[in-house]
């Protein structure tokens, strides 16, 4: 049975819409808006079709859990963003909240099942050899991180850390279109999409107080009073998605 895409983005989008108006009434924390307002969307794509879970969860492990782990705790020990209202109190290493942590599986999930669902043309199911290569800057974000943390945490302090964290992401998809420039195309539909998703994300989590930013940055965007930084917009907004998918296609799926 051919599977009717338009239909499922309607679906995709209603629903989106109806946990936005709830998360508003309730006064949701984000961790809770967020699992309601990525989850659905991932699991209803994930039933309509058949997917490669392997390389889904090869994704979401490497892409969403260790390499958003780095990236988060740098950031997070930085005040680039704090998660000010909490489902979980603890704190990876006394930094990172488990919020952050399971807000960047959910967001990595999302992205990956709707590229996979919308985008991909999945020609090789085989896991990528690249893989293994995919833990070298695993390896080599998290050695300052441990070092600073048993030596000197102030090892770790970064000016304008979102603006440095946010250039160090966007190499990559940078480079890969380069090399790949047929997924441009794709590249720009994924972010048209998940602009609209990551900045109604921000407005909701912002109106509700579930974060706040105390970092310094290059400049802030204002929205109906609502303030967040400019890297928020161009790095979260415009690139995160893109980037997780140059990420994915690279080391995990097939560059195809």
């Amino acid at each position: 049975m051919k599977i009717n895409k338009k239909f499922d983005l309607l679906v995709v989008l209603i629903f989106l819409g109806i946990v936005v108006v709830i998360a508003l009434i309730f006064n949701l924390k984000p961790l809770i808006f967020g699992t309601f307002y990525l989850l659905f969307g991932s699991i209803y794509l994930i039933l309509r079709e058949k997917k490669n879970f392997l390389k889904i969860f090869l994704a979401v492990v490497v892409f969403g859990f260790l390499y958003g782990f780095v990236f988060d705790f740098v950031e997070t020990y930085n005040k680039a963003w704090t998660i000010t209202r909490l489902v979980f109190p603890w704190k990876a290493l006394g930094i990172l909240p488990l919020d952050d942590i399971l807000g960047f599986i959910l967001m990595t999930l999302f992205i990956v099942v709707f590229y996979e669902h919308f985008l991909d043309d999945e020609k090789n199911r085989r896991i990528s050899k690249n893989l293994k290569w995919s833990l070298i800057p695993i390896a080599v974000g998290s050695i300052p991180i441990l070092v600073a943390y048993f030596v000197d945490l102030n090892l770790l302090r970064i000016p304008y850390v979102y603006l440095v964290g946010g250039i160090l992401a966007i190499i990559f998809p940078f480079a890969f279109s380069l090399y790949k420039p047929r997924f441009l195309e794709k590249f720009l539909k994924l972010a048209a999409f998940f602009f609209i998703v990551w900045f109604v994300l921000e407005l909701v989590a912002l109106e509700t107080g579930g974060w706040v930013f105390a970092g310094e940055y290059i400049g802030t965007v204002e929205i109906l009073g609502l303030v967040f930084p400019f890297e928020e917009l161009f790095f979260w907004m415009f690139w995160y998605a893109a980037a997780v998918v140059s990420y994915y296609e690279f080391f995990i799926d097939d560059k195809k």
